[in-house]
């Protein structure tokens, strides 16, 4: 399944889209911010960067996309304990939201090539690499919001 690989690649795109630049005005808050959201993003990279380049048999996709759930969902998970700058905070939301939806749509292909075998597999891979991008495209506008706010 040379899909799989895309998928993969669309997440390590979401996770470099989280990273955050350090501001230069008054630093204190606004700069813990960016580094607890990049060491978010780092687990997050360090974890999708582990996934099997192809998918192989039906079995090895449907876990290959339930770990992507997983990791998905724990970078979800560690946004939501860290607590944004005021004027960033509507953004910071947006994020988790899409990471929440990211983490659904990883385990629903997993569940569709679970239940579909290899006819499935290549189909719902491809489908979650196309929203992984889309995904991605929007956490990496919320990103740069984020980061014009913070350099003001």
């Amino acid at each position: 399944m040379p899909r799989l690989r895309h998928a993969a690649i669309a997440l390590l795109a979401v996770a470099f889209a989280l990273g955050l630049a350090a501001c230069d005005g008054d630093t204190g808050e606004n700069n813990e911010y960016v580094d607890e959201v990049n060491a978010v993003s780092s687990d997050l990279l360090a974890s999708v960067s582990s996934l099997p380049a192809s998918g192989g048999k039906p079995g090895q996709v449907s876990r290959a996309l339930d770990q992507v759930a997983s990791q998905v969902g724990t970078a979800a998970t560690g946004l939501t304990e860290i607590d944004p700058p005021e004027d960033v905070a509507t953004l910071h939301d947006d994020i988790v939201t899409d990471l929440q939806t990211l983490e659904d749509e990883a385990t629903n292909a997993a569940d569709e090539v679970k239940s579909g075998g290899a006819a499935a597999a290549l189909g719902a891979v491809g489908r979650f690499a196309a929203e992984a991008n889309r995904i991605g495209a929007e956490i990496d506008s919320s990103i740069t919001e984020i980061n014009s706010v913070l350099q003001d």
